[in-house]
């Protein structure tokens, strides 16, 4: 099968069209191990970002050696021509294995043969990069050259992890198939497979991982390094496998989506029908007008509303950059842990493991964010939950404060239509509480306002099973922890008064917490 010229390029040998002009119309591609891949996987060439030639050990002896020489050769007849000749010899030796090896350079490169459009995963996994070292058969090419796979840059030395050390790979000289001539050989492109494995650490969309490729001149004086960045962009994902097991074990979340037989309290929002009143009927279901007019009970009948809209307002302010205490996990199936977590990644893992669910329960589902402003919005719709994914794949925090009262009137002049609103964010500060109140005023009437908040470490109650005080500075630090508790737990009053629930619950129960408040005030349909 012929190579033309585009082709060639697509597999990405560096250099010139000298290169490409001497395999055009004759090069083969190399009867390697890695034609058992799909033929059809487009090959990416993988861009030149560093080139570092230095000597190796092999010079300094070489110079000890011209040394002790030059040391000598006062004591010996004409030592002195001897010497002046060795150090022509070694000299030329040295500068033509410099130039030989610089000029090797572009023989040898790594391409990229991704099984997919982009190199994806998800937060603690790890996943193989299909690479391979492309030569061109006719140059020299070394035997053996160390390779290693490392981050881009320094902002995704947070993301991502090389699982496995440079290492050294073998480039063996194919043996020509049945009917091959060896010049035709010779001429061909050669690809040696090379599969190193990656650990993804933290979500978003970064650089894709740089490989770098280290190799000996002929007479090992240099040593040759090249770095080249791949220009497929790596995508990591939320790791929603954890949110959704435990949302498995909820029962609200079982009697909506898994039995769908139990029957729900409250009643519907659509008006249905008129019926005569029957024993046991609520006489606020009574419909007094009609009741007056016939001279006989009458009740009010109100059809399910399966298909509502939910909002997972996502807060992205400074507040959102907050660390979080570990969690141990002893269940968990993932190879490694996840870079550390802020209270940003919590609230994308709950209001991705909250989209999953509202699918699941037939309702729409739409994404806020917002830092002193609303930042972004979705609006609710069925089946987008790729769109909200996207949305928050790369958000980070702002070094901004938050505004509730800017956010609530926003969202009040923007839906029309009553929906559950499921704020996801840290809302302990004192600073915001005002804030708050004042915005949560406008949208008592409209919305349904379902808040989920961090439980701060301090803020727990005095006494509470722990560590017991050992010092008098651990007793006033309780009684801190009690007096802050009690604030929290007067904000929820007040906010409870005005319509609006707000829990302050430990990172670990903030997914459950979450998700579970928006499926209790469905099945109740507060709506």
């Amino acid at each position: 099968m012929k190579v033309t010229r585009q082709k060639l390029a697509s597999v990405g040998l560096p250099g010139s069209a000298a290169s490409v002009a001497e395999a055009e119309s004759t090069v083969k591609v190399a009867r390697r191990p890695l034609q058992s891949r799909d033929k059809s996987a487009q090959r990416v060439a993988l861009q030149a970002a560093g080139t570092l030639l230095s000597p190796t050990v092999v010079l300094a002896w070489l110079l000890g050696s011209l040394g002790v020489a030059a040391s000598v050769a006062p004591r010996l007849g004409r030592g002195w021509l001897w010497l002046d000749l060795i150090v022509a010899i070694i000299a030329l030796l040295v500068c033509y294995d410099a130039v030989t090896l610089w000029h090797a350079r572009n023989h040898l490169v790594p391409i990229l043969l991704p099984p997919e459009k982009e190199l994806r995963g998800r937060e603690g996994q790890s996943i193989q990069i299909p690479l391979a070292l492309a030569g061109v058969g006719r140059h020299r090419i070394p035997r053996e050259v160390r390779v290693a796979i490392m981050p881009a840059n320094r902002e995704s030395e947070t993301a991502l992890r090389a699982n496995s050390d440079p290492q050294r790979l073998s480039l063996g000289r194919p043996r020509p198939a049945h009917g091959e001539s060896a010049s035709t050989l010779s001429s061909s492109i050669q690809l040696w497979p090379w599969t190193p494995e990656i650990g993804l650490l933290r979500r978003g969309l970064w650089p894709g991982p740089r490989v770098g490729i280290e190799r000996l001149s002929r007479f090992g004086i240099w040593r040759l390094r090249q770095w080249f960045d791949s220009p497929v962009r790596l995508r990591i994902d939320v790791d929603l496998r954890p949110g959704r097991r435990e949302m498995l074990c909820s029962p609200i979340y079982r009697a909506l989506v898994a039995s769908r037989e139990t029957p729900w309290t409250g009643h519907g929002r659509d008006f249905e029908r008129l019926r005569e009143y029957q024993p046991g009927d609520n006489f606020s279901e009574i419909a007094w007008k009609s009741t007056a007019r016939r001279g006989a009970p009458v009740t009010r009948l109100f059809q399910w509303e399966q298909k509502q809209e939910v909002y997972f307002v996502v807060d992205q302010s400074r507040a959102s950059a907050q660390a979080l205490a570990a969690a141990s996990d002893s269940e968990t199936d993932v190879p490694h842990a996840r870079a550390p977590r802020r209270l940003l990644d919590l609230a994308v893992e709950t209001a991705l493991v909250g989209a999953t669910v509202a699918l699941e329960v037939g309702d729409e589902f739409g994404l806020v964010t917002y830092a002193e402003e609303p930042k972004s919005w979705l609006r609710a719709g069925s089946g987008q939950f790729h769109q909200v994914r996207d949305r928050l794949l790369s958000l980070e925090p702002l070094p901004t404060t938050a505004d509730y009262e800017a956010l609530f009137t926003n969202i009040r002049l923007r839906l029309r239509r009553r929906a559950y609103l499921v704020l996801l964010a840290d809302l302990a500060e004192r600073a915001i509480s005002d804030s708050m109140c004042r915005g949560i005023a406008l949208l008592r009437s409209s919305h349904i306002v379902l808040m989920t908040s961090v439980l701060p470490a301090h803020a727990l109650p005095a006494f509470s099973p722990g560590e017991e005080p050992r010092s008098d500075s651990d007793v006033y630090a309780a009684l801190a922890g009690e007096k802050e508790n009690q604030r929290l737990g007067a904000l929820a009053r007040q906010l409870r008064q005005l319509g609006t629930e707000l829990r302050f619950v430990p990172p670990e129960n903030f997914l459950r917490t979450a998700v579970e408040g928006y499926l209790k005030s469905k099945r109740e349909q507060r709506v």
